[in-house]
């Protein structure tokens, strides 16, 4: 062995490594990628709005500003990877080791030396639920006071105000419900998920809002002006079309074709429908950026409108569009499962665990948190017998158009109710819509609650 380099090798199985606790870590990455495939977004509709409108220098500028923000995004998702060096007693090895740029290792026992790289793979930590929702709920709170005083009065100074409070409170409010809601599912699904696999669960989802938008943006109102529908104006048909059928059909499309994108992580039923719930969050999450930064714009009734629509969509929306893309995630897991040849008996639970020591005494760390009484309560409403909880789809074909009917009528409803009021009193119309969306929400826990009671009695 001396004077040679030893080559890479295979790391040896049960070889554990120690990485320090980053719980917040993957929200400030999550959040800052999210802003970046929005940019990414824009840019990518400009150029394709070029092509089909004729404008050549938007196309062209468009897709010059693309490329080196998609050149970014490959470079900061590349896997990080770890050099592992190992030094094993054994009498047939050697006390001096060769390594590269003129290193020699030397040990006390003969050695024999090998070294590997390793892909990081921590384990997915979040904040506690609890503490990720009562953020949010005092972002709320401050950004309403704080933008109130421009309702009230037009003076610059609470202007000035409004702007160091508006751009805070769209980063964590149309980031933090999203986060909590990851947070949830990840300790309720108990299944042992490392950070990169959830990473490349939302940020699959992101990416499905790229041919979602051009679905709903340019396709289908070009379909629409083809056979003699001009105007998707608020209230027209043509919105309505777009609302029930192209928004439902073309973005739980585009997330599906993304769940299965990922089917190597898909090794049951049950991660089918996490992975499907992680990809809804992150569609979600892109979403809730505009929703959230257009709420914003409303002038001096911007108090108004960004509480409306970040606590609607932060307790509503957001969930939706993780429950519907779940159900198509549990079938397609079913099927993959069933197309592998694995049949339920042969589902097990996982039994990894990981652990964590104390760096100074090397001792181990107790990591399991005592539940506090409302985490007990809502562990206990969540859960039901095996013999009285809802079956969930065992195939795409089911799956998938429950997904988009419960899409559809989310969107739709709320359209039809808008329409029937839109000639009385405004004061009405807010009224009805608002109590519309009170009523959806409540149906949407209702469900939700019965699907997560199933999703703890799939195999995994």
């Amino acid at each position: 062995m001396q004077g040679q380099v030893v080559p890479l090798s295979p790391p040896p199985r049960g070889l554990a490594l120690a990485s320090k606790s980053t719980p917040w870590s993957v929200i400030w990455r999550m959040l800052g990628i999210v802003i970046l495939l929005y940019i990414i977004t824009q840019t990518a509709i400009a150029a394709l709005y070029g092509v089909l409108m004729g404008e050549l220098m938007l196309t062209i500028f468009s897709t010059v500003c693309f490329i080196p923000l998609l050149l970014l995004f490959v470079y900061i998702r590349r896997p990080k990877l770890t050099h592992v060096v190992m030094a094993n007693p054994s009498p047939a090895g050697s006390n001096q080791h060769q390594l590269k740029d003129s290193r020699i290792l030397l040990t006390p026992v003969p050695t024999t030396f090998s070294h590997h790289l390793i892909r990081e793979s921590p384990p997915l930590e979040m904040p506690p639920t609890s503490t990720l929702w009562a953020v949010f709920t005092v972002t709320v709170l401050a950004a309403f006071l704080g933008l109130l005083p421009m309702m009230l009065s037009d003076d610059i100074g609470w202007i000035i105000l409004a702007v160091f409070v508006g751009v805070p409170a769209w980063l964590f409010g149309f980031s933090l419900p999203v986060h909590a809601w990851w947070a949830f599912s990840t300790r309720h699904f108990q299944l042992m998920t490392n950070k990169r696999e959830g990473e490349m669960m939302l940020i699959a989802g992101m990416l499905s809002t790229i041919p979602a938008i051009l679905i709903n943006s340019l396709l289908f109102p070009l379909l629409l002006f083809v056979i003699g529908i001009e105007s998707m104006e608020p209230g027209t048909i043509g919105e309505f079309l777009i609302l029930t059928i192209s928004a439902p059909v073309g973005e739980e499309l585009c997330k599906a074709a993304f769940v299965l994108s990922l089917h190597k992580l898909i090794d049951s039923p049950k991660r089918g429908f996490q992975i499907g719930f992680s990809v809804g969050l992150g569609f979600a999450l892109l979403e809730n950026l505009q929703y959230i930064m257009m709420s914003l714009g409303g002038g001096e009734y911007s108090a108004i409108s960004y509480s409306i629509t970040t606590i609607i969509r932060g307790i509503g929306s957001i969930p939706g569009h993780a429950f519907w893309t779940g159900l198509s995630g549990v079938s397609i897991g079913w099927y993959l499962c069933t197309k592998r040849g694995v049949s339920s008996n042969h589902l097990a639970v996982d039994n990894t665990k990981w652990v964590v020591f104390d760096g100074d005494s090397g001792q181990l760390v107790k990591t399991e948190r005592e539940l506090s009484t409302l985490g007990r309560t809502v562990r206990g409403w969540l859960y039901k017998p095996a013999h009285k909880v809802w079956s969930l789809p065992r195939t795409p074909l089911i799956g998938l158009p429950l997904a988009m009917m419960g899409h559809a009528f989310w969107n739709g409803s709320g359209w039809f109710v808008s329409w029937i009021f839109e000639d009385m009193d405004i004061i009405v119309q807010i009224i009805a819509s608002i109590s519309w969306i009170v009523i959806l929400v409540i149906g949407l826990w209702i469900i939700g609650r019965e699907i997560l009671a199933a999703v703890m009695h799939l195999p995994s």
